[in-house]
C-alpha cells in the first residue's frame, strides 16, 4: 500500500499508488485472482504496468490498483524468438545483432519498450511495426482465470492499437516473433545516429499520433508551439512532439501544454492531434 512510483513513469512527476502489487515470476499471476476479488469489492479499477516508457501519471495519488509486470525470460528456436512480456526490446536486439548476426529487430535498437508495451500498442519505428514479425502470444484471460493461445488475428493490430490496449480483460504473459532476416530501410549507423538525435530526459518521446497523411511535430511547429513552455513543462527544440519535464514539473503543467497544443493545431489546421 501507498507506494512510491515515482520512477515507474519515465516523466518521474511524484505520485503514489494507493495499492501496488509487483509480478515477479509466473507463480505471482495466481494472486491476480484474489487481486482481482478485492478490486470488485472496493469498486477500484486495475491498471497492468510496464516500463512506463508511455505513461503519465496525472495525479498526486494513484487510487486505482496498479499491477507491475517483471517478467523476464526468452528462447530462440529456429526462426522463432519467445519473450515473456518485461523483457526490454532493446536488450533483445542488440544481443540477436551481437550474437546471432540477426539484424531483424535493428530498427528497435536502443528502444525503451517492454516487450508488453510494444506488443500492446503495436509500436512501431523506422519502417518496422510489431504486427509485422508478430506470430501469437501467450495470455491470462484475467476474469476466468485461464491461460488462451492466440495468433495475429485475435491481436487486431492497427496503427498504435490491438486489442489488449486499454483493455484489462487479458494480461499478456508472453509474445512470440518471427526473426527471420528482412529488407531494412535504414543502416544500424543511420538508426543510431537518429537516436543520438532525438532529446533525453524526462519525457515519453514522441507523444502525439501522427494524423493521416501528415507528421504530428510539422504541426505542431506550424502554429509556433516549438520551445513552448508552460511552467516547467516544455516542447522540446530537438523534435517538436516530444514534450519534456524537469524536475520540478507537476502534470497540471505537462496536461496544460498539452491542451494548448491541440486547440492551437485544430484552430488553425482542423485536425485533432
Amino acid at each position: 500500500q501507498n507506494k512510491n512510483i515515482t520512477n515507474l513513469s519515465w516523466f518521474k512527476l511524484k505520485t503514489v499508488s494507493r495499492y501496488f502489487f509487483e509480478i515477479k515470476n509466473i507463480e505471482d499471476l495466481d494472486n491476480i485472482q484474489e487481486i482481482l476479488k478485492f478490486s470488485k469489492k472496493e469498486k477500484l479499477q486495475i491498471l497492468f504496468l510496464w516500463s512506463g516508457t508511455n505513461i503519465l501519471f496525472a495525479f498526486d495519488i494513484f487510487y486505482w490498483i496498479i499491477i507491475k509486470n517483471s517478467l523476464k525470460w526468452f528462447k530462440i528456436k529456429w526462426n522463432i524468438l519467445e519473450l515473456w512480456s518485461w523483457e526490454l526490446i532493446s536488450v533483445v536486439s542488440n544481443k540477436l545483432l551481437k550474437d546471432f548476426k540477426n539484424d531483424c529487430f535493428i530498427s528497435w535498437i536502443w528502444l525503451p519498450w517492454t516487450v508488453g508495451g510494444a506488443v500492446v500498442w503495436n509500436a512501431g519505428s523506422f519502417g518496422l511495426e510489431v504486427k509485422d514479425v508478430f506470430v501469437g502470444a501467450k495470455i491470462l484471460e484475467v476474469d476466468k482465470n485461464q491461460i488462451l493461445e492466440v495468433d495475429k488475428d485475435f491481436m487486431k493490430f492497427e496503427y498504435r492499437n490491438s486489442i489488449l490496449k486499454n483493455n484489462n480483460k487479458y494480461f499478456l504473459i508472453s509474445a512470440k516473433f518471427n526473426i527471420k532476416s528482412r529488407q531494412n530501410d535504414f543502416s544500424l549507423d543511420q538508426i543510431i545516429q537518429k537516436r543520438k538525435d532525438q532529446p533525453s530526459g524526462f519525457t515519453c518521446g514522441s507523444f502525439f499520433k501522427n494524423p493521416i497523411w501528415n507528421f504530428a511535430w510539422k504541426l505542431i511547429e506550424e502554429v509556433s508551439l516549438k520551445w513552448k513552455k508552460i511552467w516547467w513543462a516544455f516542447v522540446s527544440d530537438k523534435h517538436s512532439n516530444f514534450i519534456m519535464s524537469d524536475w520540478k514539473a507537476t502534470y497540471k503543467d505537462i496536461l496544460n501544454l498539452v491542451k494548448l497544443i491541440k486547440k492551437e493545431v485544430f484552430k488553425k489546421f482542423w485536425i485533432k492531434l
